[in-house]
């Protein structure tokens, strides 16, 4: 540990070091930052206390000029299309001198702020895929699924009874623990410790960009991104500029139900060039398709969704800027979208009571910036609350198809709270320093609240509150509130921290290398309790309740490492090394009798390595764009959630061990034809089992076993044009993506494999402002009964035992009108 110490301060203390040698003056702050950041080390080292509250986003920037409401340009500066996931080292000096503008139109650069300052996508040295708010309002994009299908090595899946998961290069992880791929609203992070309530899913309505980035995020985002993360950047409040942007739309499936959806969005300048506030909010109503004939009831899966977002902005002086802001989301699934069939029939009749599901959340973050002559200094300090309610008939789980009457349930409740706190330091672009760094300090803690409750359908006396007046309480645990006796429950309670310090230092050498150290030094701490009770419980532990009480306490260091040549103005070539963490805690699960395998009363976290190697490439001055890259995953000691055969007790544990191996290679030509562009990107990753896996219920899976929603091919080509003609501006797209297969869990019903096209045609005029923008959509053109995930239960016997299927969207044709008037 004495080494890390060392090699950490002299990470963090090396940019100071340089800055001091490269200027002759500094703050007396300055000088003493080597002292502060011992400081700081010393304290990370001797306590897993947090200071307080996670991340958030950029400071407010220079004010944008405003942008038309018409079909994007593909030639514009606008992060227009989807991008190549290859990143390349940033150029040299020498590459940047100027040239004479060019005679024809060229593919734009895009900067994000992935890395926690703003830079050319290009220049980063790792998989960035951006995806501007723009493009994804004119695709009328209103969820997740809408934005990760246009990403190749990106997928999503979602169950009846869990959050919704997003899967980068293969590196699935199971419901009921945390996701791989960190979700964040700007820098704060939205995903849960483990046992998640919700999954992050904003409608992207005046969102200024969507970032997906590949590998792990562990140095700068923490555990919250072992394998990557998608990034919700909102656009910031504009000064001295009033606007105002609206968009509605109606939506028809086929074979399903037809409903709107609107939005707008103010931008108010409140005190001349120095503060301003900008509002979104949306009421979205996402039509059903799924019938439920044992209600009977048509299109029962409708979801309700409706949320807002503030912005304020304040920027008192040059060298300062205050951020503040807001978000509320509430989403109402009336029922549960499972089919009982594989043969693309979209109905169920294994359900005698409909499954709704209740999330909602709200954040609050506050981020001040003060820029100096040699460094930017951001405080992000920001508070989430997470609450998620979710019932689901489980009857044919345990009686098997068609059961006759409803039987049992599960429950879902829970909430939670988490803060976050970071203090970083990053360098100023100066063209005469060789040298860029980003540190900081973070501390972050989630209190975390979830019940399972497994009740039979049958409603008693309320027994529960009469044995408790009786001073019976341990036998009132076997029934709940209304009188249902209890089969089984668990509610945990528990407290998960994280102290970090983090740097990322680059160094250019000569003319065209650069060399990025990095890494992250981090203490985590999980713990609490899980409340067991229910006859199941009972009859295992000869007690109802019986108390699980646990923590994990865990301090490790998070490398990165890269290395970037420019080959020539037009070839550039990277290297990257890096490591991902996710944090373990105590068992929030149980065994039931039904599986011979016990659960532990806690899990370990997991930790993952990538190893990455990138060509990008661009020709024909800068029309053709030709990107390629390598990666090798390890994975060790993955979270695995363990179900018995019904599916109603599952516990966490740590199994073997993940490896994935594949490439990226995307196309990108601007045609000579004006406003004509083609993109195409293709994904492969094999990802397999190094050790043989068990499962709780005893079968075994040999190496090299296909790692769980991890389908090996992907594919997403995109030909887009905009046209003027006369006054009017004519645009559209043709959007193709394809699938792999895969399987949901080990042995599993094959799931994905299927392959979507989308349309869209536009039609705007700038010389009439009150005039919206028309567009018509068309998604799943072809109706592909497309699955996303499948479950089959073991009970009562295989021939009887229930198939849930979950289908994508079905053709769904959508009337767009939207406008945007102001300064």
């Amino acid at each position: 540990m004495t080494a890390l110490k060392i090699g950490l301060c002299m990470l963090v203390a090396m940019p100071m070091h340089a800055t001091a040698q490269e200027q002759p003056s500094q703050s007396p702050a300055a000088q003493n930052g080597e002292a502060s950041q011992n400081e700081l080390f010393d304290e990370l080292l001797s306590s897993t206390e947090p200071s307080a509250p996670t991340q958030t986003e950029e400071p407010v920037a220079t004010p944008e000029p405003a942008t038309s409401a018409a079909q994007p340009d593909p030639t514009a500066t606008a992060i227009d299309e989807v991008l190549p996931t290859i990143a390349a080292p940033q150029k040299s000096e020498s590459t940047q001198a100027l040239k004479a503008p060019p005679s024809h139109a060229q593919i734009e650069e895009v900067v994000v702020t992935a890395t926690k300052r703003a830079e050319n996508v290009r220049d980063i040295p790792a998989s960035i895929t951006a995806l501007s708010g723009e493009e994804l309002e004119q695709r009328g994009a209103q969820d997740t699924a809408d934005i990760v299908k246009l990403v190749p090595g990106v997928n999503l899946t979602s169950t009846g009874d869990s959050p919704a998961r997003v899967t980068i290069r293969g590196i699935a992880s199971d419901i009921g623990t945390s996701s791989t791929t960190g979700i964040l609203f700007g820098n704060v992070s939205f995903s849960d410790g483990y046992a998640p309530i919700l999954s992050l899913d904003p409608n992207p309505f005046d969102m200024a960009s969507v970032e997906v980035l590949k590998g792990p995020q562990g140095t700068l985002f923490g555990a919250s991104a072992l394998n990557g993360a998608v990034r919700y950047v909102p656009t910031l409040p504009r000064f001295g500029q009033y606007e105002v942007k609206w968009f509605g739309q109606y939506t028809s499936i086929k074979e399903g139900d037809a409903a709107p959806t609107y939005g707008a969005a103010v931008n108010l300048p409140l005190y001349e060039d120095s503060l301003a506030l900008r509002v979104m909010a949306f009421d979205r109503i996402a039509p059903g398709f799924i019938d439920n004939t044992r209600i009977p009831k048509k299109d029962t899966n409708q979801t309700d969704q409706k949320g807002a977002r503030a912005l304020l902005g304040w920027h008192p002086s040059e060298a300062w800027d205050v951020l503040l802001t807001t978000a509320y989301q509430q989403t109402k699934l009336q029922d549960v979208g499972t089919a009982d069939n594989d043969q693309g029939r979209l109905v169920t009749n294994d359900r005698a009571r409909v499954s709704p599901n209740t999330t909602k959340y709200w954040m609050g973050d506050f981020s001040v910036t003060y820029s100096g002559e040699w460094a930017q200094f951001v405080s992000d300090t920001s508070y989430i609350y997470k609450a998620g309610n979710n019932f689901f008939d489980a009857t044919s789980r345990t009686a098997g198809k068609n059961p006759p009457l409803s039987l049992i349930a599960q429950q879902y409740t829970g909430d939670s709270d988490t803060f976050g706190q970071e203090f970083r330091l990053v360098s100023v672009d100066n063209p005469d320093s060789s040298w860029k760094w980003v540190t900081g300090v973070f501390a972050w803690q989630q209190s975390l609240r979830n019940k399972l409750t497994v009740p039979l359908a049958i409603d008693v006396a309320p027994l529960a509150t009469i044995l408790d007046a009786l001073s019976l309480t341990p036998l009132s645990s076997l029934f709940s509130e209304t009188g249902s006796p209890i089969v089984v429950q668990t509610a945990a309670d528990v407290r998960i921290r994280e102290l970090a310090l983090f740097g990322d230092l680059t160094r250019r050498l000569g003319d065209s290398v650069e060399i990025a150290l990095g890494g992250r030094l981090y203490r985590t701490s999980s713990g609490g309790q899980n409340v067991q009770s229910g006859v199941y419980v009972l009859a295992q532990q000869g007690s109802s309740p019986y108390v699980v009480e646990g923590e994990v306490k865990e301090k490790g260091f998070s490398p990165k490492a890269s290395i970037t040549w420019h080959i020539n103005e037009d070839i550039l070539a990277y290297g990257l090394v890096s490591k991902g963490f996710r944090v373990g805690g105590i068992q929030t699960g149980l065994t039931s009798s039904i599986i011979p395998s016990t659960s532990p009363k806690i899990f370990k976290s997991d930790t993952l390595w990538n190893y990455e190697a990138g060509l990008r490439t661009q020709f024909l001055d800068n029309t053709l764009r030709v990107d390629l890259t390598g990666f090798m995953v390890d994975w060790k000691n993955p979270q695995s959630l363990q179900p018995d055969a019904s599916g109603l007790t599952v516990f966490i544990t740590n199994v073997g061990g993940v490896k994935s191996r594949g490439g990226d290679l995307s196309v990108q030509y601007l045609f000579p034809w004006q406003g004509l562009m083609f993109t195409t990107a293709v994904s492969y990753a094999d990802t397999v089992t190094t050790k043989d896996f068990t499962t709780a219920t005893g079968d075994v899976y040999p190496v090299g076993t296909t790692w769980p929603l991890a389908p090996k091919w992907q594919t997403s080509s995109n030909l887009s044009f905009m046209r003027p003609i006369g006054d009017w501006t004519v645009g559209g797209f043709a959007t193709y993506t394809t699938l792999g297969s895969a399987v949901p869990v080990f042995g599993g019903h094959k799931v994905f494999g299927y392959k979507q096209v989308d349309l869209q045609l536009s039609v705007s005029n700038e010389q009439y402002k009150w005039l919206p923008q028309i567009a018509l959509i068309v998604n799943n053109l072809t109706d592909e009964r497309g699955l996303t995930n499948a479950f089959t239960s073991g009970i009562p016997t295989p021939e009887l035992a229930a198939e849930e299927y979950y289908y994508i969207t079905p053709r769904a044709l959508t009337l767009r009108l939207s406008g945007r008037f102001g300064d």
